[in-house]
């Protein structure tokens, strides 16, 4: 989350809510367990309002505490249900992923776009031999070293992709990840013109991933359909003449439910 969007003058914003989710967005995946301590110092909060704040959401019940510990409670999943709901995840889009990942013999994943990343949406496992933990609903990814990324940028407007990679880190990954803009924004119209990326181990070193865009209404891109594997365990006509439309087809039938 950044606070930096926000337009202090604007007297229809509400600091005070945008700090509260703030705090909420410092619970992740690697700080499961905060003190208020560390609350304000990831949030860079003062300890007074750091604390009015965890205390408020402790009262509502988005967070619990033990010992001076505090964690998100299952009330949280109350903020992303509409969005679920909403979209038909469970009903519309998990079905058809498990479809594709049946006939790619890979598990399928949904992602879509969020500033200068990616956030997994669903996922089907299926008969898939391989995955990894990191790929879980609502885990974060970069977009410029990922396919999933990339397949979102290439389709991007100019002004728009030119923005997220302006902003985003070139950070390399593994030995393979491209940390050149100038070539990025090259590979970005490669991507655009096959309609698919294909990344070599750029940010997980030895896994490979394939991704496809997924346009919404009026053809604007929403997301994208990606899977992962070994390194090299694919020859790229197979990518290419048997993967790829499996999950362009994918991605078809899910850009009808937007």
């Amino acid at each position: 989350m950044d606070m930096r969007r926000l337009d202090a003058d604007d007297k229809e914003v509400s600091l005070t809510f945008a700090k509260g989710l703030e705090v909420i967005c410092a619970f992740d995946g690697k700080n499961r367990v905060l003190t208020m301590a560390e609350v304000a110092q990831k949030t860079n909060l003062s300890r007074a309002v750091a604390r009015r704040l965890v205390r408020t959401l402790e009262q509502l019940g988005y967070l619990a505490s033990d010992r001076g510990r505090y964690e998100l409670t299952p009330h949280v999943l109350r903020l992303t249900q509409g969005f679920v709901e909403g979209r038909g995840i469970s009903q519309i889009i998990q079905p058809i992923l498990r479809l594709a990942s049946d006939e790619v013999g890979e598990a399928v994943s949904f992602s879509m776009l969020d500033d200068t990343e990616a956030v997994y949406v669903a996922h089907s496992y299926g008969p898939a031999r391989f995955t990894l933990n990191m790929v879980t609903t609502g885990s974060r990814i970069p977009l410029l070293p990922t396919a999933a990324g990339r397949a979102m940028l290439a389709f991007l407007d100019a002004e728009t992709r030119d923005a997220i990679i302006a902003d985003a880190p070139l950070t390399a990954h593994t030995a393979h990840t491209e940390t050149s803009k100038d070539k990025l924004i090259a590979q970005l119209g490669a991507i655009r013109a096959k309609g698919y990326c294909f990344a070599d181990a750029e940010y997980v070193e030895g896994v490979d991933s394939l991704a496809v865009p997924v346009f919404g209404a009026g053809g604007k891109v929403i997301g994208a359909i990606s899977i992962i594997f070994p390194q090299s365990r694919y020859q790229p006509e197979h990518i290419e003449l048997v993967m790829f439309p499996k999950l362009r087809q994918c991605a078809a039938d899910i850009g009808l439910t937007f």
